[in-house]
């Protein structure tokens, strides 16, 4: 696999070079040839310009992963947390709590929203050519898992505790913005 730092060196040119003749920083390029930033598709785009190739060549294994189907986002939470939730339907998943008694409901609520803390963690919980995979299935998700969400903490008794939960980090929040004007 070539990398960018590959087909750069191949190239003969030095990151400094490399910025001068794609108007992209040098610590721009050091950071994403180490795998401290992911860069832009405008960045790229720029960088393979320069260089002369095409974008898909600095990561050939994302490139052959866009002709794989990604993931459905049911796949995806089950490998991740044991269960899909979210990705059920409305109807079914208030349906689910229709059938428990408190305990049981207060434990799917939090398995819930455990679900949701994952799905909320993308796209730093995947790798590089997962997030190529599963960007638009995540992007077109989001309305509908939040919805979800919300009806779990209601249909758990969650909702109080969540509520209170934000309600203080923000209050922290606004402190801690309050005392850095002050400094």
């Amino acid at each position: 696999m070539e990398t960018l730092k590959d087909i750069r060196r191949r190239h003969g040119f030095s990151q400094v070079d490399l910025s001068k003749r794609s108007g992209v920083a040098q610590n721009t390029i050091s950071d994403i040839e180490t795998g401290r930033r992911d860069p832009r598709p405008s960045t790229l785009r720029k960088l393979a310009k320069a260089l002369g190739v095409e974008v898909g060549d600095f990561y050939p294994e994302t490139s052959r992963l866009k002709a794989i189907a990604p993931p459905s986002l049911a796949e995806w939470l089950k490998e991740r947390c044991d269960h899909a939730f979210l990705a059920m339907d409305k109807a079914t998943l208030s349906a689910m709590f229709e059938e428990l008694d408190d305990a049981e409901r207060r434990e799917l609520g939090l398995a819930i929203n455990r679900e949701y803390n994952e799905f909320c963690a993308f796209p730093s919980n995947v790798t590089a050519a997962e997030r190529v995979l599963m960007r638009r299935t995540i992007r077109d998700s989001i309305s509908e898992v939040a919805v979800k969400h919300q009806l779990a903490l209601h249909e758990s008794g969650l909702y109080p505790e969540y509520a209170e939960e934000l309600r203080r980090a923000f209050e922290l929040e606004r402190t801690l913005d309050a005392e850095a004007e002050i400094a």
